[in-house]
């Protein structure tokens, strides 16, 4: 166990020194932000168990109703029922290697009496619209492997399924046969089928080709929908999306080739996302959220834009964490890793509400089918035996700490309004729901922060009451769910990897009057080489651009570790400095660097048809996906986290000029509405100039990782008028 603690106390950030960097939040209560038409935070879609409506490992009806209930749960994913009917399944006694689709009939009957009568689940059908079925590579896919009768449940011999048109007639007959409704016609049928669960990774096992495996997904889905054209059929279920490796050979080999031969007929595309600790280096994490899971998402959202016209909906059916080197006797320290995950991960997710068909955290509710090698259970389940933890003792089952996540979300809902992060390590959302607001907080620093906020309409809308849900992890590396309840707050300190709900109870309900539109375009070319000093073009059409607004350019980047993450951009043959900073940490536990770097553009620059190039300074790697992001206000925007420059003890310099944050951690923000040239020199408080620069563009970030900590002057002159601001770095 000693390898454990250390590695557990190094993760938690204990012995971390330096002090905590200020990151600032806007929200805007009355703005409300929507994506093609979505702005409602869907419950069914994210907050999700992996478990049936009637799954037997409940202890009681009333656990289940209280968890469900209380937490507000709905129910997601079934990867056993579907496999386990196939294995007792009959042989056509006149069509070899065929299912007896009589025989199917008849237990399918049964299947949904036994439902009828089980009159405690359809009280949870409300919870069961999301629902997703999937099967097994074994024993389902069809290279002459034998079923599985058991004793208690089929007379069949065991037998093999002829080819992919026998095993997608039972796919299709099981879901027609075995479901109903509702209520007493039978357990409703799910909305969501996965063909096979991460089939890939097993081809060589099974003996076949992913090209072969594609194929069976086209076949399958076609039955599917003839027989059950409600049921929406996706894949692959992709298991480790490293697209990067061998130069984006794993990409052209795995999901290039599945949407380009299984695209058309999928309905979505389903991936599965985990932090992982790898099995040699314990203090070693290589992390997926972040920058990471977004360039795997835009790298698939953009060739299926350009495959197919369109980005196809998603399903991450499973998200987390795994840390096969922590596998053993039940611990609360190891829960942690999960809980942070499932948060982050959702907070990106929930910012493509238009993409996101389901996204299900793995971990299941008992597992007691694990094998338990040295007497210890499966490592990511809702309930345990009190007897697991050391110290303890009784076979009863109870909550693991996984149960915190849930508590953690448990009142969020109702329409989402705008927000604004000075740090792009802070993701922060915010919903309201009658007279209250939700904000959320979710630190990616690997280092404790604290956050500003900023929240224009409490000045005339006070809150009467703010209750604070904070998960962190203590100095044991122990999760913990901490509530608090008290007056607003300005600022608050956020854990490392933590996340925090903030709930305001307001004197009134907001009027949510104004409009924040978010559109999301994708280059018309992806996947270019990088070669040293030769420019990348690549063409974004079909912006609205409106009288307010915003926009992000999304540029995702394969390179080795050392190479430049930092490309000479022009938008519309203007220059933009690229950030040095990108959601999560710099990733050099991973073999290279695969991530999204997002660019704040001047408004001003965006066209219905842009232009953008890119060039870098050394070869190597390949830029994977362009997205841009266009949001449009229906009324104008200024963060208020954008600092007017002053003199000392002078008049501002003009209103239209914005220098941000202060203090600032590593990159200053400048933005310069007059369009005049602005000479900018950073100088130490005895006068000394350490930098000058000449700012001509309307934006423009400066990187100021090289300046120690403290105190600075910073002037600003355009043409004969100069002044000075104080600018604390942290």
């Amino acid at each position: 166990m000693k390898f454990i603690c250390i590695f557990l106390l190094l993760m938690s950030g204990v012995f971390m020194t330096q002090a905590q960097k200020t990151i600032k939040v806007d929200v805007n209560l009355d703005l409300k932000h929507s994506v093609d038409g979505i702005s409602t935070f869907d419950r069914s879609k994210y907050m999700i168990l992996h478990a049936d409506i009637n799954d037997n490992s409940w202890d009681s009806n009333a656990q289940r109703e209280q968890f469900l209930e209380d937490y507000d749960v709905y129910l997601g994913r079934n990867n056993g029922g579907m496999v386990w009917e196939y294995d007792q399944s009959s042989e056509d006694p006149v069509k070899p290697g065929w299912p007896d689709i009589e025989a199917l009939k008849t237990k399918g009957q049964r299947s949904r009496e036994d439902y009828a009568n089980n009159v405690a689940s359809h009280a949870f059908e409300k919870r069961y619209g999301n629902m997703m079925f999937g099967g097994q590579p074994t024993p389902m896919y069809p290279n002459g492997q034998m079923t599985r009768p058991s004793n208690c449940c089929s007379s069949s011999d065991p037998w093999a399924y002829e080819g992919y048109e026998a095993t997608a007639e039972y796919y299709a007959q099981y879901l027609k046969e075995f479901f109903g409704e509702g209520n007493v016609s039978g357990k409703p049928r799910p909305q969501y089928v996965e063909v096979l669960n991460e089939p890939f990774v097993k081809a060589n096992k099974l003996g076949t080709t992913r090209s072969d495996i594609t194929r069976m997904h086209k076949v399958v889905a076609k039955r599917i929908k003839e027989l059950n054209p409600t049921i929406k059929v996706g894949g692959y279920s992709a298991a480790h999306p490293a697209f990067e490796e061998g130069n984006f050979n794993h990409w052209r080999n795995n999901w290039k080739l599945f949407i380009d031969e299984a695209g058309e007929d999928m309905d979505f595309f389903s991936v599965h996302l985990y932090d992982f600790l790898g099995e040699d280096d314990l203090s070693l994490e290589a992390q997926r959220k972040g920058s990471n899971a977004e360039a795997i998402l835009d790298m698939i959202e953009h060739y299926s834009y350009l495959k197919l016209g369109e980005p196809k909906p998603f399903s991450i059916s499973e998200y987390g964490w795994l840390g096969r080197p922590l596998n053993g006797p039940y611990n609360k320290a190891r829960d942690w890793f999960n809980i942070r995950s499932f948060s982050s991960f959702m907070m990106q997710l929930m910012e493509r509400p238009n993409r996101i068909a389901s996204a299900i955290p793995f971990m299941l509710l008992k597992a007691t089918w694990w094998p338990s090698p040295g007497d210890y259970g499966y490592s990511y389940r809702l309930l345990r035996q009190k007897k697991e933890l050391e110290g303890d003792t009784g076979d009863e089952w109870v909550y693991t700490e996984f149960v915190q996540y849930f508590q953690l979300w448990s009142d969020v809902k109702g329409t989402r309004v705008d927000t604004y992060a000075t740090d792009p390590d802070l993701l922060v959302d915010a919903y309201v729901e009658g007279n209250q607001a939700f904000v959320i907080l979710s630190n990616f620093e690997h280092a404790p922060v604290s956050v500003a906020l900023n929240i224009p309409l409490l000045s005339t809308n006070p809150a009467s009451e703010v209750t604070i849900k904070h998960s962190f992890a203590d100095a044991d590396g122990v999760p913990i769910l901490m509530e608090t309840t008290g007056p607003a707050p300005q600022k608050v300190d956020l854990g490392r990897e933590a996340t925090m709900i903030l709930a305001y109870t307001l004197s009134n309900s907001p009027a949510i009057k104004e409009t924040a539109e978010e559109q999301k375009l994708y280059a018309e070319t992806y996947l270019h080489e990088i070669r040293a000093n030769k420019e990348i073009q690549l063409n974004i059409n079909g912006a609205t651009v409106g009288p307010n607004g915003e926009a992000i350019l999304r540029i995702g980047m394969g390179r080795a570790h050392g190479l430049s993450l930092q490309p000479t951009l022009k938008v519309n043959g203007r220059s933009v400095t690229v950030s040095s900073d990108w959601k999560g940490y710099d990733q050099k536990t991973r073999d290279s660097f695969f991530g999204v770097v997002e660019v704040p553009i001047p408004f001003n620059l965006i066209e219905e048809s842009n232009t953008i190039s890119l060039t870098f300074p050394d070869n190597g790697g390949f830029v994977s996906s362009m997205g841009m992001q266009v949001f449009n206000f229906s009324r104008p925007v200024n963060r208020p986290t954008a600092e007017v420059v002053t003199a000392i003890g002078g008049e501002p310099l003009g209103d239209e000029l914005h220098i941000f944050p202060n203090p600032v951690h590593d990159q200053l923000t400048i933005g310069n509405n007059t369009y005049g040239k602005l000479e900018i020199t950073l100088l130490d408080m005895l006068g000394k100039e350490l930098m000058n620069t000449i700012l001509s563009t309307a934006h423009q970030v400066i990187s100021l990782r090289a300046i120690p900590t403290g105190s600075y002057l910073l002037q600003v002159k355009q043409s004969d008028n100069t002044r000075v601001m104080k600018l604390i770095k942290e």
